[in-house]
């Protein structure tokens, strides 16, 4: 029951950042740059473990984790205005995560 509840949830925060990016790119990129996925998490994690420990973890290596993902999102949005398509971009953008993540990961440790 509770991975039911746990699947409405994710469904219902893409449903909604999709609905209104169609409405207007502002809305869906607020919605989206909201941790309302972090918490969500986090909430659903206390409920089912008590673990506060656990979730403070969490949240701090999520904060870490941001850091690399964000130069991936002016360079998404400049290969799309460059005429590259969807597929390419997001391919290309997801390889340079990886690299972006494994080079955090060496400097981190």
């Amino acid at each position: 029951m509770m991975l039911l509840i746990k699947t409405l949830i994710s469904v219902g925060i893409i449903v909604c950042v999709t609905e209104l990016g169609r409405k207007g790119s502002t809305l869906g990129a607020i919605l989206l740059a909201l941790p309302i996925v972090s918490f969500t998490t986090y909430t659903i994690l206390w409920f089912e473990t008590k673990n506060t420990k656990l979730i403070a973890d969490i949240a701090q290596n999520n904060f870490l984790y941001v850091i690399p993902v964000i130069p991936v999102l002016p360079f998404f949005s400049w290969m799309l205005r460059s005429g590259c398509g969807f597929f390419v971009t997001l391919i290309v953008s997801i390889l340079l995560t990886v690299i972006l993540f494994i080079i955090f990961e060496h400097f981190v440790k």
